[in-house]
């Protein structure tokens, strides 16, 4: 069961015993083994069946043009029976290490945000690594809402009331530090809330010495069932993003974290990314005053909702993300009709 902040991080490593009594028939399974190469996972994430549509949400593809001339795909999410007014809007970037992955990633959340609020919501791609030379993707997801922000009304969708960024993993990270350069820039309209899915926040080679007692994930949950420490280390030889980099690591970003949007976290127990996002949920609301909600997973691997999506505990993170995208959205000094 799903349990908010705690002070003691270590016990969250604990496996999930209903996670326990799924693992003999993956037989041992893991994402990385010794022939594993990254056509190969690419090639399992290619390979998933498109999901039935939602009656309740339309959805069309547009293109999105990037500062080097070219476009990336995105997908619009609205709702079927529109009103006249504009809408809120969610814009969301998938996971996968910054090497793998696609758009329709985050269709459950998008098409939630349209059915519960009667919002639009955007997923965005980005070119991978190391086709695409770092920091490009995460560029890719600045420029992206950028694009969507400048656009909005194009879209159907009102940012003021009401402006959401996230994702999963590597697009979560992305959209911390897509979160500090709009701070930062000072654009408009501004972000509402932050939406974060098993973050990564800064690599752990990188951390602060004054968080390093704080971090035992790393090392604690390195032999995770299915997604472990071999597979963050695998992902990232490919991606090859410098440790130290704020664009990698936003929580090195050196104009701080003060005046953030809202953030809410979703974090598995057995993460080797654990300590990492729960480090920069503090820093956010102890140090910063920054509004967070934390759900916590006691037990499971990084992103263990798409590995094993049948499973109870999946269905309860589900669950819990709705609430987190229902508490961003209460977050706004609106409420949508």
């Amino acid at each position: 069961m799903a349990v908010p902040y705690t002070k003691d991080w270590t016990s969250l490593s604990k496996i999930n015993p209903e996670l326990e009594a799924l693992l003999p028939t993956l037989g041992g399974f893991k994402f990385i083994g010794p022939d594993t190469t990254l056509e190969s996972l690419r090639a399992l994430e290619a390979n998933r069946p498109p999901s039935e549509p939602w009656p309740e949400v339309l959805e069309h593809d547009i293109q999105i043009p990037v500062r080097d001339g070219t476009s990336n795909r995105a997908r619009v999410y609205s709702p079927a029976n529109p009103t006249s007014e504009g809408k809120a809007l969610l814009v969301l970037a998938f996971g996968g290490g910054f090497v793998m992955g696609k758009l329709e990633g985050e269709e459950r959340n998008c098409r939630t945000w349209v059915k519960n609020f009667g919002g639009v919501a955007v997923s965005i791609s980005y070119r991978l690594c190391p086709e695409h030379v770092w920091p490009g993707s995460v560029e890719d997801v600045f420029d992206a809402v950028k694009w969507i922000a400048a656009h909005a009304n194009d879209l159907g969708a009102d940012p003021s009331k009401g402006f959401v960024v996230g994702g999963t993993s590597s697009g979560a990270t992305a959209t911390i530090t897509v979160s500090h350069l709009w701070r930062d820039e000072g654009l408009t309209p501004p972000l509402t809330g932050l939406h974060l899915a098993v973050p990564a926040p800064c690599i752990i080679s990188a951390l602060p010495q004054k968080y390093r007692e704080k971090e035992k994930s790393w090392e604690q949950n390195k032999d995770a069932p299915t997604f472990n420490r071999d597979t963050s280390n695998f992902l990232a030889q490919h991606a090859k993003p410098k440790p130290d980099d704020p664009m990698r690591s936003p929580l090195l970003f050196t104009t701080g974290h003060e005046n953030l949007p809202p953030a809410y976290f979703a974090i598995g127990g057995a993460d080797p990314w654990r300590d990492s996002g729960l480090i920069y949920e503090e820093v956010l609301r102890e140090e910063c005053g920054v509004k967070t909600k934390v759900d916590i997973f006691p037990g499971l691997p990084h992103g263990f909702w798409a590995a094993f999506p049948a499973a109870g505990f999946s269905k309860e993170f589900r669950g819990k993300s709705d609430e987190g995208l229902a508490w961003l959205f209460h977050q706004c000094d609106y409420r949508q009709n």
